[in-house]
């Protein structure tokens, strides 16, 4: 079966997991996700199946929304509630102003240096696999998008916490923005809790629970079809000559003024189905990925 599902993750479970269950209800093994998230988080994990699994790459460059809460006054190793404490202090002064100014520095394209523990590599090793051997290396900062951070409310306290909104670019750590304004305040902070709201227009209202996926018939009743999942991206019709030419590796003439340049193009095939994507090169549209065989 080809398609897309929205889950909504539980905690405890790993993204892979949540595929390993996919695998076991519906005997497939082409499962995949667009997008980790933390074991702890929970919330939109967008996972695909069978020819689906070829989306990945336009499907994680999708803005993602969250919220949560940061605790300040503790740093700890990971950067969020599963790591070890290695700072407390505690911070009872701090105050909603305080923090909602010290957010706002956040906001827009900022630098953001990864956590170690992430599944970044160095040198073909994950970074989490190097911290919990005990090292440590310098990670480059990487440009990140905050489109909005909203801090909603503080809960006064030895350990205060905010509860927050904050939508973001693809690449975002949001543990990591946690302990930064922490940093910012002097304080230190880690995340404590984190749900993702959404993916593009994935929305966690739209969201099955895992346990619904008893077998192949359950998946199949709340699969998504591949050119749902594509709604974000223009879709385009050729004629079936130029279809074929597309499908053969040919790049064709084409333009729409709707298409970004250097953006992606859904190239429709028989029946309302998604032959291929193609890149649109002005005046060019590039075949990238075969869908439909």
């Amino acid at each position: 079966m080809d398609g897309v599902l929205n889950i909504d993750k539980p905690p405890t479970l790993t993204s892979h997991d949540v595929v390993d269950a996919l695998r076991r209800a519906t005997g497939q093994k082409e499962v995949g996700h667009a997008g980790t998230l933390d074991p702890q988080a929970t919330g939109v994990l967008v996972c695909l199946l069978g020819r689906a699994t070829r989306l990945t790459p336009y499907l994680q460059e999708l803005p993602k929304a969250y919220r949560g809460v940061i605790q300040f006054g503790i740093r700890t190793n990971t950067q969020d509630a599963e790591g070890e404490v290695f700072y407390q202090k505690p911070a009872p002064h701090l105050t909603l102003e305080q923090v909602r100014a010290a957010a706002e520095r956040f906001k827009g394209r900022i630098l953001q240096i990864p956590p170690m523990f992430s599944a970044l590599r160095l040198e073909g090793k994950k970074l989490h696999e190097l911290a919990r051997q005990g090292q440590e290396v310098i990670r480059q900062p990487r440009p990140v998008d905050i489109y909005r951070l909203e801090i909603l409310c503080l809960t006064p306290g030895d350990y205060p916490t905010a509860a927050f909104e904050v939508e973001c670019s693809k690449g975002t750590y949001v543990r990591t923005l946690a302990s930064d304004i922490g940093d910012a305040l002097g304080v230190g902070a880690h995340l404590k809790q984190l749900t993702r709201t959404a993916v593009g227009h994935f929305r966690l209202e739209d969201a099955h629970q895992l346990e619904a996926f008893t077998d192949a018939a359950a998946v199949q009743a709340r699969m998504i079809p591949i050119a749902d999942a594509l709604a974000h991206l223009p879709r385009w019709s050729p004629t079936p000559a130029v279809l074929e030419r597309l499908k053969h590796g040919n790049y064709v003439q084409a333009e729409h003024p709707l298409w970004t340049p250097g953006g992606y193009v859904v190239v429709m095939g028989d029946a309302g189905k998604v032959a291929l994507i193609a890149r649109w090169l002005p005046p060019l549209l590039r075949p990238v990925r075969v869908i439909q065989g």
